[in-house]
């Protein structure tokens, strides 16, 4: 009975914890749904390149209204852009120091349908661990 109370927990922590990245991608999806409706075309210098395993974040410097702001993008898998070269943003007009590479705003449906899956395994994994809950306690 307690294995599977603790396999109970360890499934629920994973329903939570996919929730949460859920959300995350959701709202990671909706930003660049916004900049690419709204969003406002500029002149980036990328500043430098951050690494990740499954991609890059390019981190960059542009100019709104003679106000300097830095960013950094969403992760790309490849990207052509070099430490010191020029690449194209778009950045929030309301709030100007939001802004992401044209590039990564582009490919934003990929937040889309991660959030969709991870939101499905999460539905179930909370179902099973319920259902799972519901027997031990009877």
């Amino acid at each position: 009975m307690v294995q599977n109370l603790v396999a109970l927990a360890i499934y629920g922590a994973m329903a939570v914890g996919l929730a949460v990245a859920a959300l995350h991608l959701l709202r990671s999806w909706r930003a660049g749904n916004r900049l690419s409706r709204d969003g406002l075309r500029a002149t980036a210098r990328c500043t430098y390149l951050q690494v990740f395993d499954g991609g890059v974040s390019l981190h960059f410097e542009y100019e709104v209204k003679g106000v300097t702001y830095c960013s950094e993008s969403s992760i790309v898998s490849v990207t052509g852009t070099a430490p010191g070269q020029e690449m194209v943003i778009l950045y929030d007009p309301a709030r100007p120091s939001l802004a992401n590479a044209e590039e990564c705003v582009s490919g934003n449906r990929f937040h889309l349908v991660a959030s969709l899956a991870a939101a499905v395994v999460a539905v179930l994994l909370a179902g099973y661990t319920a259902v799972g809950l519901a027997a031990v306690a009877l």
